[in-house]
């Protein structure tokens, strides 16, 4: 048979039958072993290369994006904004990145499976949506890894993530020295990790400049806009307390917010303040313009890569006597239009 026969016979293409039989890089390692055996056991074993004995060295770097629900993801797919920089930086170092997606499906063992074929050295993990049981399936590829945009406190595994604490005592900070006292709180009511420490932040923030952590000012909204605008309209509707300012657990609950009070006429920033977090490009064209945390996505990218280059070098040394490494990625609050000066009424 020809190469093109044989090909077919394999359910593969002519190309790749081409890469395989001269040893060339661009197959999974799982599809080149399993094309082998199947050439030796159809008689075809002296049509493979031998004068290449080094195997092929894998020269990728594989980004997965975790969907657990994708209940954040979904709606704002940030990851992409520092995909230039992981990239960049990947290329410094000589490799490639692949993109793949994990989400609910498919069963994980067929996804997990299909990592195994990517032959990657090692593997970025957008972890946003993740709890730490979804790790151990990583754990189980035996393949260094780093999580980004979740810390995994209790884990031993590197990751890199934002110092979301630091974020809101900087928004608090902000708040109070513009002369408000009554600061409360606009939370998601889909749950991850770094929300969770914003509203810790939160309160720790409060607590260090010795104000008073009132209930009836934490809400809990739906993390889209149009359903932070619906409800939050609705508690408008039943005549809540308003505080001289919020500080929000992401942008996307301060516009829906925003939105409800400029149906009510309820005045930003001269009525109510407004402290937004991550710093999208929404906030530059809000009316008015977003004051919010600012989170460095392009050092984000770069660390991840810089960190999961260490891992593989270690990992290929042999070397596996080491301690984790966690990063906190700092925040800057970036000023705007949607703060009053308190203090200016005095």
């Amino acid at each position: 048979m020809t190469n093109r026969e044989i090909a077919k016979q394999l359910n593969i293409s002519p190309a790749a039958l081409s890469l395989i039989l001269n040893n060339k890089p661009g197959i999974s390692e799982a599809k080149r072993k399993d094309v082998l055996q199947r050439l030796e056991e159809m008689g075809y074993s002296h049509l493979i290369k031998t004068n290449q004995p080094q195997p092929v060295i894998s020269n990728n770097l594989c980004f997965v994006v975790y969907k657990r629900h994708g209940k954040i993801l979904n709606q704002h797919p940030f990851f992409l904004l520092m995909m230039e920089s992981i990239e960049n930086r990947a290329s410094d170092y000589g490799y490639y990145i692949l993109v793949t997606t994990i989400d609910n499906k498919t069963p994980m063992d067929i996804q997990f499976n299909k990592l195994k074929e990517m032959n990657a050295k090692g593997f970025i993990i957008f972890a946003t949506e993740m709890f730490d049981d979804d790790i151990y399936n990583f754990e189980k590829l035996n393949v260094p890894f780093v999580a980004i945009d979740n810390d995994f406190t209790y884990l031993d595994i590197n990751t890199i993530s934002i110092n979301n604490q630091m974020g809101t005592y900087q928004a608090i900070n902000h708040l109070y020295q513009m002369g408000h006292r009554k600061i409360g709180y606009l939370k998601s009511s889909v749950f991850i990790c770094s929300f969770g420490e914003r509203t810790r932040g939160y309160m720790d923030a409060l607590a260090l400049f010795n104000l008073t952590l009132d209930e009836k000012y934490i809400y809990k909204l739906p993390y889209t806009e149009e359903g932070c605008y619906q409800e939050f309209k609705q508690l408008l509707d039943n005549g809540i307390e308003l505080p001289t300012a919020f500080v929000t657990d992401d942008d996307t609950i301060a516009a829906g917010v925003m939105k409800a009070m400029a149906e009510k006429n309820i005045n930003i920033p001269r009525d109510v303040s407004i402290v937004g977090f991550n710093d999208r490009p929404s906030c530059q064209i809000s009316s008015p313009k977003l004051t919010s945390v600012n989170v460095p996505r392009h050092s984000f990218g770069s660390e991840s890569v810089d960190s999961l280059i260490r891992l593989i070098k270690k990992s290929e040394n042999a070397t596996h006597n080491y301690r984790c490494l966690k990063l906190r990625v700092g925040t800057q609050l970036i000023q705007r239009e949607s703060v009053y000066n308190l203090s200016d009424n005095k």
